[in-house]
């Protein structure tokens, strides 16, 4: 496939912390490796003062959907279409016609949509300083396990930003989506799965007594 006339249709799903960490990287690095790819970014928020400092948006955005302002960021990168879809994901139908997609928001029910697929995925989250990654080559009874109901989550603890105490997982789960998405885009080796906290270093993930699995330390 020449890549330069046929780019790939890439989905990012969620334009917080991680989504702008993601798109702030691999724009760029696209642009310098004369790249191309078509850029998708899905997320029906609005951008907030509460989401200053964690996540790459400015007081002047204030008020504009995250994805608008993502998007409008990036309009002038060569040969890298960025385009907004200021929605919410909640259907199948909504992740037809993507080459890869990138789920990276704080609740169950849109990654398990993502984990049905049979195109590449990957999965970002953080908690704090932790970040969890699963990919669509990861275990899928692993990625099943780890992906319970639950509430949705920010990406900082709940009090934290009061104490002062920002913490970056966020940046660590965008930075291998970036890379696993460069790899993808190149036909390489791209990161499998990793689990892991700043302060603590690397976890090791559950096992589960169906089949093995490698870990990324």
């Amino acid at each position: 496939m020449d890549e330069k006339s046929s780019p790939k249709s890439l989905l990012i799903v969620g334009a917080g912390g991680i989504g702008t960490t993601v798109v702030d990287l691999l724009v760029p690095a696209l642009d310098r490796i004369q790249l191309s790819a078509q850029i998708t970014l899905m997320d029906g928020d609005t951008v907030e003062a509460s989401n200053l400092g964690h996540q790459n948006y400015t007081a002047s955005d204030i008020g504009a959907f995250k994805v608008d302002a993502l998007a409008g960021k990036w309009s002038n990168a060569n040969g890298i279409q960025v385009r907004s879809v200021a929605e919410n994901l909640r259907q199948f139908e909504q992740l037809k016609g993507y080459d890869l997609i990138v789920v990276c928001v704080d609740r169950p029910e849109p990654r398990r949509l993502v984990h049905s697929l049979d195109v590449p995925w990957i999965d970002l989250r953080c908690s704090g300083d932790g970040w969890m990654v699963f990919t669509s080559d990861s275990n899928p009874e692993l990625v099943a396990q780890m992906t319970p109901d639950h509430e949705p989550m920010s990406c900082q603890v709940e009090g934290a930003l009061d104490a002062g105490n920002l913490e970056f997982g966020f940046s660590i789960a965008g930075t291998f989506g970036a890379q696993w998405i460069l790899q993808q885009l190149r036909e390489k080796r791209a990161p499998l799965q990793s689990i892991g906290s700043l302060t603590y270093g690397s976890f090791e993930f559950p096992k589960v007594s169906s089949s093995s699995m490698e870990v990324n330390a």
